[in-house]
């Protein structure tokens, strides 16, 4: 295999067609087919089904298109990093970013890293593990801000704990149920929850079965924090949301924790990446900037920081 054919296969990949690969190399369309061509027949295998409307990979290149991208990545990477040890421009970093974190930490570490790292440009994915995971497998992200992954896939990473929370239930400030001390009596209510197909058993574990508490027949489903907390915001929803996430005032101002005995969920927040990548230059000096924002934060006077703190433990 030979670079340019897997950079020929990424682009048709991402444009769809074999002309509009070529427009976006630069090449001619003869050149295009002519590269995936030797690319099938280095690997004996066919890696596209051609018709009338495109292409689409076949099982052989769905494969093979996850190693070509994550090996492009690498190479992108490497060539960011030579340019910054020669003091030229255009690196990049790509981070994924949970909800709360994006809302609390971010802004003054990303002032802080300007400060001294003006040329690098930043790009930023939410940071739900069902959307940061498999773009930390292909090399998208650098690296990420967020849940720690259960055991099984927290082999493939490399982690970093940054702090210790739990979950609150909430709802609207005047919601009927805002006054229930039991998951017992919410049985019968609404629920929408984020959770990715393969962490579906073990919220439901955490959330009702372990307490003895019957499986809500309703529950609806959000990938998406900003699509969450407007809905709950709107309607009889009840949600599960990080204690830190509750605590900034512009959720605290809209929302309510019910006051529940029940511990509902436990959870660390860390530093991800691939355990298998060195961090470039630029992603180390951005986590010694979150981490030199966190011990300032900490040790601020202002009470909103203070109740952010007051609802973690840093573990640092």
């Amino acid at each position: 295999m030979k670079l340019h054919q897997l950079r020929t296969l990424n682009a048709v990949v991402n444009t769809g067609g074999i002309r509009a690969a070529a427009r976006a190399l630069g090449v001619s369309s003869t050149a295009v087919t002519k590269a995936l061509q030797e690319l099938e027949a280095d690997l004996g295998v066919q890696l596209l089904h051609r018709h009338s409307g495109g292409v689409s990979l076949t099982e052989y290149g769905r494969a093979l298109h996850v190693h070509a991208k994550s090996v492009l990545k690498q190479l992108e990477r490497a060539d960011s990093e030579i340019r910054m040890m020669r003091g030229a421009n255009a690196s990049k970093l790509t981070i994924g970013v949970t909800p709360w974190v994006a809302l609390t930490f971010l802004p003054p570490t990303v002032i802080k890293f300007r400060a001294l790292m003006p040329e690098v440009k930043l790009e930023f994915y939410e940071g739900l593990l069902a959307v940061v995971q498999p773009l930390l497998r292909d090399g998208t992200l650098d690296f990420s801000i967020g849940r720690t992954p259960d055991e099984p896939v927290r082999s493939e990473f490399q982690t970093v704990p940054l702090f210790s929370s739990q979950a609150a239930i909430v709802g609207r400030k005047d919601h009927p149920k805002r006054n229930c001390r039991t998951l017992h009596e919410l049985t019968d209510a609404e629920w929408l929850l984020t959770w990715d197909p393969a962490g579906e058993a073990p919220m439901l574990e955490t959330l009702f079965r372990k307490h003895g508490v019957q499986v809500p027949e309703t529950i609806h489903l959000a990938h998406s924090v900003s699509v969450g907390l407007g809905l709950l915001t709107q309607t009889d929803m009840l949600g599960v949301y990080p204690w830190p996430l509750v605590e900034i005032g512009l959720m605290r101002d809209e929302l309510a924790a019910l006051p529940l005995r029940e511990v509902v969920d436990q959870s660390t927040v860390c530093i991800m990446s691939r355990r298998d990548v060195r961090m470039s230059p630029a992603a180390s000096y951005f986590f010694e900037c979150f981490r030199e924002v966190i011990h300032e934060m900490e040790r601020s006077s202002e009470p909103n920081k203070r109740r952010l703190f007051h609802s973690l433990e840093v573990l640092l």
